[in-house]
């Protein structure tokens, strides 16, 4: 009976950690998924790193975003990935 228990334990147990999954964005080609939280900011061609978020900004940590696949950087003026040197 003590082992049945125990079995009925880490059965639920893990259902429930398998049911907790990280949650990741659907995006285009040439973009990944990532999360952080602190919120950052996209790599961009004003700033070329992962950075800050502006101030004043806020955002939940719970909620993932599209960022450019390295090398490139979202020109913020065509929303598109571009090389840094193509920058508009």
């Amino acid at each position: 009976m003590k082992n049945l228990i125990v079995l009925l334990f880490v059965t639920v147990s893990a259902y429930c950690v398998a049911g907790q999954g990280i949650p990741i964005a659907k995006c285009p080609p040439g973009e990944h998924s990532v999360l952080y939280c602190p919120r950052q900011a996209e790599p961009s061609c004003d700033n070329p790193k992962v950075h800050d978020p502006p101030a004043g900004f806020v955002g939940a940590c719970d909620i993932p975003d599209c960022f450019c696949d390295v090398p490139t950087v979202r020109d913020v003026k065509t929303k598109k990935c571009v090389l840094l040197s193509e920058c508009s």
